[in-house]
Order: C-alpha cells, then sequence, then structure tokens
C-alpha cells in the first residue's frame, strides 16, 4: 500500500507534507463524546471493536488527515497484566501500585493477547474501513513510561516514586524494565499482525529520567522491542517520541533504528532538522495550544514548522495530544495553512 504518510515515513521528501494529529479522535469532536457517553467507562470503550473504529474514523471523515491512529490507550498492557486500571473522572488513571517488581511475570505476558484481542479487531476493521491512501497508525506506551504507572499506581508531577525505585532497586528494576520492554513488543507484534501500516511509541514522561540513565531507561528499551519485531519478521515502520528529552533525542536517535521520531513543542525544530540523522523523518511540533487561539499566530507558528524542515521528511503533527477546549474551525484552518491552501 501506498500512501503519502508512509513514503514520508519511509524518508522520501515531498512539498506536500502528510498530516495527522495526535489524540485527534477525541473529546474535542461532539461526535466523539455521543459515542463515549454510550460506554460505562473508558476501558470498555477501548474494549469495543466497533466504537472503537467508529471513533478512529470520525476525524478522517471529518477532517481527511493522512493516517488515522488506533483508538486505545497507553494503558491497555497494564490492563491485560492485571494492574486493576481505572479511569476516575477528574483525577485520571488510577492503578494498583506495584510494590516488589514480583507482581508481573513472563507467564502473565504470555497469556496477555487474548485480553488485548479486541484491540486488535478493531485494527482489522478499521483498515478494511480506511482508503487505501490513508494509514493506520498502532501505538504504545514505552517500558519507562508504562514502568512510572505501574509503580506511582497513577499520573504524577515528579514521578519521585518510581525514581527512587529505580535507584534503590536495581537488579529488580533491570528485570522489570524487560518484563515490560517484553510485553510492548508482544502488543506492537498483535497490532502490525492485524493490519497496522506503522506503529509509535510513546514515552510520555521520559524528561524524568536522568541524562545518564537515558540510554538504560529510554534508549535500550527501543531496541530490544524494535529487536523483538524485526526477529519476528514485523517490518512495519516505527516512530519513536521521547516526550521532554530536550538535547538527548541526538543520542536517541542516533542509538535506535526508528524511521521516524516525534518532536514535541520544547524544541525548537529547525535545531532537530539540522541536528537529527538526516534519514529519520521529523514528526511534530506544534503547540496544542495555539489551535485555541488560531488566527495569524497559528498560522505563523505552523509556516515556521514548514519552513524549518522544508530540506527533510516531514509529518506534520502538533508537539503533544489536541486538546478537549479546540474550535473545529481552527483544525480546518491548520489543514488548509499546512497543506498550502491558503496565502
Amino acid at each position: 500500500m501506498s500512501s503519502l504518510f508512509l513514503d514520508t515515513l519511509s524518508g522520501r521528501q515531498s512539498e506536500k507534507r502528510p498530516i495527522w494529529l495526535m489524540r485527534q479522535a477525541g473529546r474535542y469532536l461532539a461526535e466523539y463524546r455521543a459515542v463515549r457517553a454510550s460506554e460505562p467507562d473508558f476501558i470498555s470503550f477501548c474494549l469495543n471493536p466497533e466504537k472503537a473504529v467508529e471513533v478512529t474514523l470520525q476525524p478522517i471523515n471529518r477532517f481527511g488527515f493522512d493516517a488515522a491512529i488506533i483508538f486505545s490507550d497507553i494503558l491497555m498492557v497494564p490492563w491485560a497484566l492485571d494492574r486493576n486500571v481505572r479511569f476516575v473522572t477528574g483525577e485520571g488513571p488510577k492503578l494498583d501500585p506495584m510494590e516488589t517488581g514480583g507482581e508481573i511475570t513472563e507467564a502473565m505476558i504470555a497469556g496477555m493477547a487474548p485480553r488485548l484481542t479486541p484491540v486488535a479487531t478493531a485494527i482489522s476493521n478499521c483498515r478494511a474501513a480506511l482508503a487505501a491512501d490513508k494509514a493506520l497508525i498502532g501505538f504504545a506506551g514505552a517500558p519507562w513510561t508504562i514502568i512510572t504507572y505501574l509503580l506511582e499506581g497513577g499520573s504524577s508531577r515528579d514521578f519521585a516514586t518510581a525514581r527512587r525505585w529505580m535507584w534503590e532497586n536495581d537488579v529488580r528494576f533491570d528485570r522489570l524494565l524487560d518484563l515490560v520492554s517484553q510485553a510492548t513488543a508482544d502488543f506492537l507484534a498483535l497490532q502490525a499482525e492485524a493490519g497496522a501500516d506503522a506503529l509509535m511509541l510513546f514515552d510520555s514522561w521520559a524528561s524524568a529520567v536522568p541524562s545518564h540513565l537515558r540510554k538504560k531507561v529510554v534508549i535500550d528499551p527501543v531496541n530490544r522491542i524494535t529487536g523483538i519485531l524485526r526477529d519476528r519478521g514485523i517490518e512495519t515502520p516505527l516512530i519513536g517520541f521521547p516526550k521532554g528529552i530536550g538535547e538527548g533525542l541526538i543520542e536517541y536517535c542516533n542509538e535506535t533504528e526508528l524511521q521516524g521520531v516525534g518532536i514535541d513543542h520544547g524544541v525548537d525544530m529547525r535545531w532537530a532538522a539540522a541536528t537529527l540523522p538526516s534519514h529519520l523523518t521529523l514528526q511534530g511540533n506544534l503547540d496544542p495550544l495555539s489551535l485555541i487561539a488560531g488566527g495569524d499566530a497559528m498560522a505563523r507558528a505552523i509556516d515556521e514548522i514548514l519552513d524549518a524542515t522544508s530540506g527533510r521528511p516531514h509529518i506534520f503533527n502538533l508537539g503533544h495530544g489536541i486538546t478537549p477546549e479546540t474550535p473545529i474551525e481552527h483544525v480546518h484552518d491548520l489543514l488548509a495553512r499546512a497543506r498550502g491552501q491558503v496565502s
């Protein structure tokens, strides 16, 4: 299958940029909110293939993005590992926090697939419903980010529990990192085998890792996951998104075999375009809040990103997920501007 998104991710440069937005299937769309209201909880929503496909396709039908990302969540792996994942209104995700690391075993990982079958079904059905020129992205949380949720029992401001656990439990932490990397690779493999055209690895809390531990905690797990996928004959392209690591992007990109890298809005895109390996496709990095403001300020920011990346393959996206407050008309304005349909 050929598409502008996949061609660009393979390293081909084009004046026309493929566009999709992180969290493009979400609460800023009235049609999404209507479907969400029909399910009792978020996990049930993610595990309903019919509804997951419906909301995955909603932004494609409304805006014509070049790629869809399957509606799911980075916490599906902890859920499949019996960590009692639930979403509390006004508080976000909650899990039963781990204490020893022994709460996860190889046998549990081997038994994940049946529990995650609804995600595979949604991907297969979504791929069948998408036009041939629209790519479908599967995804997972990167091991460190998943470990923070496992140890903290939810979101955190400073990840003190996870960081302290990492310092005080060297051998156990290494074992946990290895197990979560295996589980993540298995989940990505399931999605690729179901029909995902590309895969994305979200390391949302990479910024919390001390710089001298980035290789061990952030980079090596990417290579382990990639190695597992390639050993299984899965050649699906992979995009990494180590949010917040700044200059650590250099080591991250030089020492992994990714096809693309997401750039968050805290990174100078001119620096990224000039510094990161030329074979790597860049993705990003418009500030999501600029979409709320809209107007000339957003237009200038879009133009700056397009100009900064004019010499290399680039997928236009945000520097993080679209926010629920985003006006629909501003998304239309973004698409028109990024596609050169306005002057």
